[in-house]
């Protein structure tokens, strides 16, 4: 797939978040940003938590996971798998 540009003029790209193809701006990701494309109507509670990993990143960082607060720069293609855990 190609990057194409948005209506603002940024640059549209494909990735892919629990498998379903998402249009994203170019750029960094937070890790608030992801939890919001993967779910709609995100799980809530006291003990929801979510586990992000990533695969087909940049070639210095092609794979990896974040932790509330991070943020990761996202690339043409990239697979992020957003899990919801309860905290124990």
């Amino acid at each position: 797939m190609e990057e194409t540009a948005n209506s603002d003029g940024h640059k549209a790209i494909t990735i892919y978040i629990n498998g379903t193809p998402k249009q994203a701006e170019k750029g960094k990701l937070s890790f608030a940003q992801i939890v919001a494309l993967a779910f709609s109507s995100p799980p809530t509670g006291e003990k929801v938590q979510f586990s992000i990993q990533y695969t087909r990143g940049h070639s210095e960082k092609s794979k990896g996971t974040l932790v509330e607060g991070q943020s990761v720069e996202i690339i043409e293609g990239m697979e992020i798998d957003v899990t919801p855990t309860n905290r124990s």
